[in-house]
């Protein structure tokens, strides 16, 4: 079983390892994409860029998605992706596509413009994306709503905890996934 999940895993993602390993620059665009998959109505084109999810829930009108990367040490990166359903949402086109309303990365090797992205603390985080506040009921996360970027931390952050995740979403509309629930779809979720 795991001979199988290992060449599984080296079959599926050979565009998102591809990624993370090349050199440095802008993967993060705050409200836009992370590693080029973009927000938007255009979600199954971009999703043809990733190639098989690791795990996948479908539920009404949704997909929640994840991709697993083996880092060194025995660690792991993820890549979560959410859709909706284009037929759920008001004026959205194709009306049978999708929308992906959400991106969540823990790759310490991506980066937004001003050299922000998972691994950065709060103070650094702060000093390019001064507008993040709390999002109600989850103390670890803090969301610049406007620019349409948000940051986990595996527990209430001070000036040096380090962040965890970046998430990007459609601005002015704050969309985040925690760490627990993308371990929840890993556990639980599909492996169609």
């Amino acid at each position: 079983m795991k001979i199988v999940k290992v060449i599984l895993l080296a079959a599926v993602l050979p565009v998102v390892h591809t990624a993370l390993a090349g050199p440095g620059g802008i993967s993060i665009v705050p409200g836009r994409s992370i590693l080029g998959v973009a927000l938007g109505s255009n979600g199954a084109q971009e999703l043809k860029k990733m190639g098989k999810p690791y795990r996948i829930d479908r539920g009404m009108s949704q997909t929640r998605q994840v991709w697993k990367l083996t880092r060194p040490g025995d660690r792991f990166d993820f890549f979560f992706v959410h859709t909706v359903n284009n037929g759920a949402i008001d004026g959205a086109q194709p009306a049978d596509g999708l929308t992906i309303d959400l991106i969540r990365a823990t790759a310490p090797r991506l980066k937004t413009a001003e050299g922000i992205g998972p691994g950065s603390t709060l103070e650094q985080i702060r000093k390019s994306f001064p507008d993040i506040a709390p999002v109600d009921g989850l103390p670890t996360i803090l969301d610049d709503v406007k620019r349409g970027i948000a940051f986990e931390f595996s527990e209430t952050p001070t000036n040096q905890s380090t962040c965890i995740a970046v998430m990007v979403h459609t601005p002015g509309q704050s969309n985040v996934a925690t760490q627990q629930q993308v371990a929840e779809l890993l556990e639980n979720g599909n492996t169609d």
